[in-house]
């Protein structure tokens, strides 16, 4: 792990924090809203469809194949295979790290929110907001872990892919 890598994970906890003292409280619910979606979508993705498997499914292959054609009908680049495109398990560690960004971002945006506007009082929302904040740094280094994995072009181990519970329900669904 390069120190770039946690400093990534700060950078976006601190732009989560910033976003939401400098944006309006309307936008920040949007953003919100939009990044849980993202979230829940990409989770939905590494249970449902690369978990357990060795070959990517059809439809993700298909879908790398058009935007090669896209950038290059669009832009005359023609980009190679990610190592992603590889293996299910190196695509669903891909995901992991995208699920992760944007839940330190989601977290770095809850913890401003929650200490300015909890209804617990001045001292207490700042403590819980601290707290938050602190969750967030915490999930900024598991984001530095899979961008470590990401860049050394390796699989995640199961464990961090999916937690224990949700492998196993993943497990049975095969």
């Amino acid at each position: 792990m390069r120190p770039g890598h946690v400093v990534t994970g700060g950078m976006l906890v601190g732009a989560g924090a910033l976003a939401t003292l400098w944006l309006p409280f309307g936008l920040v619910g949007a953003l919100a809203l939009l990044a849980l979606l993202r979230i829940c979508w990409l989770e939905d993705n590494i249970t449902s469809d690369l978990f357990g498997r060795d070959r990517l499914p059809a439809g993700y292959r298909f879908t790398a194949e058009r935007r090669r054609l896209f950038l290059f009908r669009w832009f005359g680049v023609l980009p190679g295979e990610s190592p992603a495109e590889r293996s299910a398990h190196l695509m669903a560690t891909a995901m992991r790290t995208e699920v992760q960004v944007w839940g330190v971002l989601l977290l770095g945006l809850s913890s401003t929110l929650v200490a300015q506007y909890a209804p617990f009082g001045v001292a207490a929302n700042a403590a819980v907001g601290f707290g938050v904040f602190l969750l967030a740094l915490t999930r900024a280094d598991r984001l530095a872990r899979s961008l470590a994995y990401c860049e050394a072009g390796e699989a995640l181990p199961d464990h961090l892919l999916l937690p224990r519970r949700r492998r196993v329900l993943a497990e049975r669904k095969r």
